[in-house]
C-alpha cells in the first residue's frame, strides 16, 4: 500500500506558473462558475458580477443591485447570500438577505424577475434539470429547512413571471402564488438543527443532499416531494396519521414538516459538514468541515465512514471529485490545496499558499473538469492547472492534451491541422490519422484561438489569445511572419480569414477589440514592417456594439461579421461602408430556445449568388440556438430559421459542402446534424426546416469545429481534447493520434463506432423537434442523395421545364421498350416456367381492408359494437 501510494503521488503535479490576479471585488466572492461561451463568472456579496476569460483576463464587471449605489442614503443596503447559474435558459439566479430570489439575464445582467415573500433567507442555492422542460430550484435557510421549487414547462413559467406586476421596475411574483399554480410546486422540509451550509439535487437518485454544522444532522439525503412508502402514503391520504412529520409538505406560512425516517438518510459528523461532493459513477460521497478531516461515505450506509483522510490544519471549505478518476481536490480556509486518492486513501499532492501566491482566506472555489483547472478566490483570484502523468501516458492516442479550439482541412496536401488551449499546433495525415509535425508554444503561453488557410494551402494564418497574428508554412509549421504583434489581452483574436477584393488578397482578423483588422497579403520575401493595415472600418464608427466572434468574406467585395449580441453586419470592403445590419432576436425569441444571443459562425452560400434577390446567401449559427438563413440584398431579409436540437442548444460551429448542398452543425452538447439545403430558401422564405439527413453524438463535450472534406468525410474537434474523422453516414473512422492507424480507403480499418461516447446518447436520439423521426434517411437513401447533390447546381425556370420534358420523353421510351422486351434466357441454367412469364400490368386494388368481426358473426351476447 505504501509503495502504491508513492507511485500515485508521482502521477499528479501542478502546472507552473499558476495565474494569480487582483479582482475588482471589494466584498467576498460567493460564487464562481463557467458559462456556455467558455468564460468564467464571479458574483460578489455586494452584487458585483465580473466576467473573466479562462486565463483570468478580466473582460467586464457590473453591479446588478442598484441599492448598493447609495442613491438614497437612508435606504438599507442589499446583500447577496448566494448565486447559481440557470445555464439552460441563460439566467443568473441570486438570493438576497432581504428574503428574495432574483433572476437576471446573463447576456446583459438586466433584471428578469424576482420571487419575494420568502419566510427565510436563501443561504445556499442550487439549480438542476429534472427532465424535459422540468427543473429544480432549491435553497437552504437559517432555520435548517430545505426549500424546493419544482417547475414544469420552465420556459412558459418564466414568461408568465415576467407578466406579473412590477415592484421597483422588476416583475415580481410572490411565493404564496405557487400554492395554486399548476406548473410550480413549492415544498419545504425541516431537515437540520442549524443553518444549511450547502444543498444539491442529484438527478440520478432523485434526492436532495443538504448539510449543516450540526453534529446530529450534519448531512441528509432525502426525497424531494412526498413519501414513496406505500404504508405512509395510505395513512396520509386517509388522514389517520398524527404528528407534523406524517403530513405532506404544508403550504407557506405553516410550520415545516419533517420527512419520514424511511425517506431520508442522516449522517452524523463531529462538528458538522461545511462542504460535500457526490459521484454517481464511483458511488462515493465526500464530506469536510470544521474538524479538518475528509470523510468518504457510501451514500446508502450512513452509519460509518468508509475512510478518513487527514492532513489539513484548517477547516475545509471546498471538496471536488475529479469525475472519471479516483481523485478528490480539497481546499481549506487557509488556502492550502490537496489532491487525494480515494482508492489508497492517501494524499498525492499538497500545495501551500506560498507556492501559489494566494493571499488571504479562501472564499470560494470552482473546479473545471474540461480544463482540469481549479479557480480559487481569496484576496486574490488564482488559477491552478493540474496534470496526471499516467493519464497522459494511457491517453497517448488523444489528439491533444488540452481542449481543441479549431481544426482545418488542407485538401492540397491531405492534411488536417488542429490547435489547442496549450498553444500547440499539430498537422495530421488524413489518410492514416498519424502525426506529421507538431509546433509547441506557437503563441507563447496563450492559446491558439483560430486559423485560416490560403487558396493554395501552403500558408496558414493563426490568431492567439494574446492578440498576435502569425503566418506559418502549413506543411512544416515554420513561422514566416508575425503579421500583428500582441499588444494587450483585450485584443484577443477570435476569428481570421482570407478575403479577395477584386483579385487582391487580404487577411482579416476580429476579436475582443470590436475592430476589424485588415492586412494586405504580401509575398513571402517582403518584410513584416510593410504589413500596414487600413483602419477605415474603425473610423466609420457604426460597427458592432459588442465583441466580434466570427468573420466571413464573399468575392468580390463583401465581408460579414457577427458579435455576442446576435447582430450580423455586412460590409463593403472597397468603401468601408455598412451595407446592412441583420438581427433575429425578435422572431427567434418567439419560438423559445436559449437566451444566448451569440453567433459563432457565418458562411456565405456562393452557389446562390446568381439568385441574390430571392435566395438565402448567408447562413448563421444563431442566435438563441437557431440556425438562420439570410438574403443580404438591400437591407437584408430573414428567409428561414430552425433549431438544430430538441433542447435548442447553442450551435457552436457550422460547415457547408463544396457544392453548398449540405449543411452540418455541431452544438455545445456534442451532437452533429446534417441537412440537405440544396433547394432550401432558394425562391423565398421557408416555414419548415430543411430535410434532416443525419443526427448523432460525436463528442461528450462541446463541438468546437466542423469541417467537410472534399471526399465526403467529416472532421470534428471538441473541448474533450480530440479531433475525429467520420463518414457522412455517421460511421466513426477514428481519432487523430490513436495508436492504430487507419486506411481511409479501407473500410475494414475504421472503428465504425466510438466507444468513448456516452452510452446514454446514440444516433436514434434525434435532436430536431420539428422533424419527425421517419424523415431521417436510410443509408441507401443517403448515398443516393449524395450522388444527386454532388452534381447539383441552381438552374433557371426555363431550364427546369426543358429538363422535365426530357425526363418525360425518356420515361415513355423506357416504358415502350419494357413492353416489347423479352426476358432473356440465363446461360448457366435451363429456361424455367418462371423465366417465360410475360410482363403484366398490376391491377389497381383498393388498400382499404375491413377486419372481420367474429364476435358479431357468432352472435356473442357480450359483444358491443363501436
Amino acid at each position: 500500500m505504501m509503495e502504491e501510494s508513492f507511485l500515485k503521488s508521482k502521477e499528479t503535479s501542478l502546472l507552473y506558473p499558476s495565474g494569480v490576479t487582483k479582482t475588482p471585488h471589494r466584498e467576498p466572492i460567493l460564487y464562481i462558475s463557467s458559462t456556455v461561451d467558455g468564460n468564467i463568472i464571479c458574483v460578489g456579496q455586494d452584487g458585483l458580477v465580473s466576467t473573466w476569460t479562462r486565463n483570468l483576463k478580466l473582460k467586464k464587471s457590473s453591479l446588478i443591485l442598484d441599492e448598493n449605489e447609495n442613491k438614497l442614503q437612508n435606504r438599507k443596503m442589499k446583500w447577496v447570500s448566494d448565486s447559481i447559474l440557470m445555464t439552460h435558459y441563460n439566467k443568473l439566479i441570486i438570493g438576497t438577505c432581504d428574503r428574495e430570489i432574483r433572476l437576471y439575464e446573463l447576456s446583459n445582467l438586466e433584471p428578469y424577475c424576482q420571487i419575494v415573500g420568502l419566510e427565510t433567507m436563501p443561504l445556499c442555492l442550487d439549480y438542476s434539470v429534472r427532465g424535459e422542460e422540468e427543473c429544480v430550484i432549491s435553497y437552504g435557510d437559517e432555520q435548517g429547512c430545505v426549500n424546493i421549487l419544482l417547475i414544469n414547462s420552465v420556459a412558459e413559467s418564466l414568461r408568465n413571471w415576467t407578466k406579473c406586476p412590477a415592484v421597483e421596475d422588476i416583475p415580481t411574483v410572490y411565493i404564496d402564488a405557487f400554492n395554486n399554480c399548476e406548473n410550480i410546486t413549492f415544498i419545504r422540509w425541516k431537515v437540520h438543527n442549524d443553518w444549511v451550509t450547502k444543498i444539491k439535487y442529484i438527478h440520478s437518485m432523485e434526492s436532495i443532499i443538504s448539510s449543516s454544522n450540526d453534529d446530529t444532522t450534519a448531512l441528509a439525503i432525502g426525497c424531494v416531494s412526498g413519501t414513496k412508502n406505500l404504508k405512509h402514503r395510505l395513512k396520509t391520504l386517509m388522514g389517520s396519521s398524527s404528528g407534523s412529520q406524517n403530513k405532506f409538505p404544508s403550504p407557506v406560512g405553516a410550520s415545516p414538516p419533517k420527512r419520514f425516517q424511511c425517506d431520508e438518510s442522516v449522517f452524523k459528523v463531529y462538528k458538522g459538514v461545511k462542504t460535500f461532493d457526490f459521484c454517481k459513477e464511483k458511488n462515493v460521497l465526500v464530506t469536510g468541515g470544521l474538524d479538518r478531516n475528509i470523510r468518504l461515505w457510501n451514500p446508502y450506509i450512513p452509519g460509518w465512514a468508509v475512510g478518513i483522510l487527514r492532513g489539513h490544519t484548517s477547516p475545509i471549505g471546498f471538496l471536488g471529485i475529479v469525475h472519471g478518476s479516483a481523485k478528490v481536490l480539497s481546499v481549506s480556509l487557509d488556502s492550502t490545496i490537496k489532491v487525494w486518492d480515494t482508492e489508497v486513501h492517501s494524499c498525492l499532492l499538497t500545495i501551500i499558499p506560498k507556492v501559489t501566491q494566494i493571499r488571504g482566506e479562501m472564499e470560494v472555489c470552482y473546479f473545471s473538469p474540461d480544463l482540469q483547472s481549479l479557480y480559487v478566490a481569496a484576496e486574490t483570484f488564482a488559477l491552478l492547472r493540474f496534470q496526471h502523468k499516467r493519464t497522459q501516458i494511457c491517453d497517448s492516442g488523444m489528439s491533444h492534451n488540452e481542449p481543441v479550439f479549431c481544426c482545418q482541412y488542407n485538401k492540397h496536401f491531405q492534411h488536417v491541422i488542429s490547435c489547442s488551449e496549450g498553444s500547440v499546433i499539430k498537422v495530421w495525415d488524413v489518410k492514416n490519422g498519424q502525426l506529421v509535425v507538431k509546433m509547441c508554444k506557437a503563441h507563447g503561453d496563450t492559446a491558439v484561438t483560430c486559423m485560416a488557410l490560403d487558396a493554395s494551402g501552403k500558408r496558414l494564418i493563426t490568431g492567439g489569445r494574446d492578440g498576435s497574428l502569425k503566418k506559418w508554412d502549413s506543411c512544416t509549421l515554420g513561422c514566416m511572419h508575425i503579421i500583428n504583434r500582441a499588444t494587450s489581452a483585450t485584443d484577443e483574436i477570435l476569428a481570421c480569414t482570407y478575403a479577395d477584393i477584386y483579385s487582391n488578397k487580404y487577411i482579416v482578423s476580429v476579436g475582443w477589440g470590436r475592430k476589424i483588422n485588415i492586412f494586405p497579403e504580401f509575398n513571402d520575401e517582403m518584410s513584416e514592417r510593410s504589413n500596414l493595415q487600413p483602419d477605415w472600418i474603425e473610423r466609420v464608427g457604426k460597427g458592432h456594439k459588442d465583441d466580434i466572434l466570427c468573420v466571413a468574406s464573399c468575392p468580390p467585395h463583401f465581408l460579414a461579421t457577427s458579435s455576442f449580441d446576435g447582430e450580423v453586419l455586412i460590409w463593403n470592403l472597397v468603401s468601408g461602408h455598412l451595407c446592412s445590419r441583420l438581427t433575429t432576436i425578435g422572431r427567434a425569441a418567439m419560438e423559445g430556445g436559449t437566451e444566448d444571443l451569440t453567433i459563432n459562425k457565418i458562411i456565405f452560400l456562393l452557389s446562390k449568388m446568381e439568385r441574390k434577390k430571392t435566395a438565402a446567401m448567408l447562413v448563421a449559427s444563431g442566435p438563441r440556438g437557431y440556425i438562420t438563413l439570410w438574403n443580404i440584398s438591400g437591407q437584408g431579409k430573414l428567409l428561414a430559421y430552425f433549431s438544430s436540437s430538441k433542447e435548442k442548444t447553442t450551435v457552436s460551429d457550422i460547415a457547408v459542402s463544396n457544392n453548398y448542398s449540405l449543411l452540418c452543425a455541431g452544438d455545445q452538447q456534442g451532437y452533429l446534424s446534417i441537412w440537405n439545403i440544396a433547394k432550401y430558401a432558394t425562391n423565398g422564405p421557408e416555414d419548415k426546416p430543411p430535410p434532416l439527413l443525419r443526427n448523432w453524438r460525436v463528442h461528450n463535450y462541446s463541438v468546437t469545429s466542423v469541417v467537410l472534406t472534399t471526399d465526403y468525410h467529416l472532421l470534428t474537434s471538441s473541448l474533450d481534447c480530440s479531433v475525429k474523422l467520420w463518414s457522412l453516414e455517421g460511421e466513426y473512422i477514428g481519432m487523430f493520434g490513436q495508436k492504430e492507424p487507419w486506411d481511409i480507403k479501407e473500410k475494414s480499418s475504421w472503428k465504425q463506432f466510438d466507444p468513448n461516447i456516452s452510452p446514454a446518447h446514440n444516433s436514434d436520439d434525434i435532436g430536431q423537434e420539428s422533424v419527425p423521426e421517419n424523415t431521417i434517411t436510410s443509408n441507401w437513401e443517403f448515398k443516393k442523395m449524395m450522388e444527386d447533390t454532388s452534381s447539383l447546381k441552381l438552374v433557371r425556370s426555363d431550364e427546369i421545364s426543358e429538363v422535365k420534358q426530357r425526363q418525360r420523353v425518356r420515361l415513355e421510351h423506357r416504358q415502350n421498350k419494357c413492353r416489347l422486351k423479352h426476358i432473356q434466357q440465363y446461360a448457366s441454367r435451363a429456361v424455367s416456367t418462371y423465366h417465360t412469364l410475360p410482363l403484366c400490368e398490376l391491377a389497381n386494388v383498393s388498400t382499404i381492408f375491413h377486419k372481420p368481426n367474429l364476435a358479431a358473426e357468432l352472435e356473442d351476447p357480450f359483444h358491443v359494437e363501436d
